[in-house]
């Protein structure tokens, strides 16, 4: 049963295309939590740096810049250990939709009774369409995710936004109504 096996290649590949969206998705979320540390640590320790402030001395900046980056560490770590726990799980639920899609499909593949087959050929002729429909939005997905993350990871620049400017409608002439009330 060709169209069998097309219908759960179809399936598989939706799951496979939305597990790598979401771990892109993942990873950029990572990328923009570490950005967001880097520059907070980055002027709070300009601002430490630039200014003199009463009562506080050179050693107590330093100190204060020195507890600045291990909070961010700590945190910066956490995010790892999370996000690495998260694309873990997204996997181990990907593997399991794909190995008992692979299940049915074997078992359905194996079943000898005409009238199972035709009734299972009947199904895949009416969702086949649906099944092509699903494999793109899933392919335009993964790509959206990862143009998001290169959007977010700042590896690219944005690119830049085309401003249209609309003319003005031209002003349109008053219709006299005297005239139309004597033509009636």
């Amino acid at each position: 049963m060709t169209t069998q096996a097309s219908f759960s290649s179809a399936a598989i590949h939706v799951i496979g295309q939305y597990n790598d969206a979401g771990k892109t998705l993942v990873g950029a979320y990572r990328a923009g939590v570490h950005r967001l540390l880097g520059g907070a640590s980055s002027r709070y320790s300009e601002f430490l740096g630039s200014r003199q402030i009463p009562l506080v001395s050179e050693q107590v900046k330093a100190n204060l810049i020195g507890a600045q980056e291990k909070i961010n560490g700590f945190l910066a770590n956490r995010l790892d250990i999370d996000t690495g726990r998260i694309v873990s799980v997204m996997d181990r639920v990907a593997a399991g939709t794909t190995s008992g899609i692979e299940a049915v499909a074997g078992r359905v593949a194996g079943v000898e009774s005409p009238i199972v087959t035709s009734v299972v050929k009947t199904l895949n002729a009416l969702n086949q369409p649906i099944a092509n429909v699903s494999v793109q939005i899933a392919d335009k997905v993964a790509a959206g995710a990862k143009q998001i993350e290169v959007r977010v990871g700042g590896t690219e620049e944005a690119k830049p936004v085309r401003t249209v400017k609309a003319k003005a409608a031209a002003a349109k002439k008053p219709v006299r109504r005297t005239a139309a009330r004597k033509a009636a």
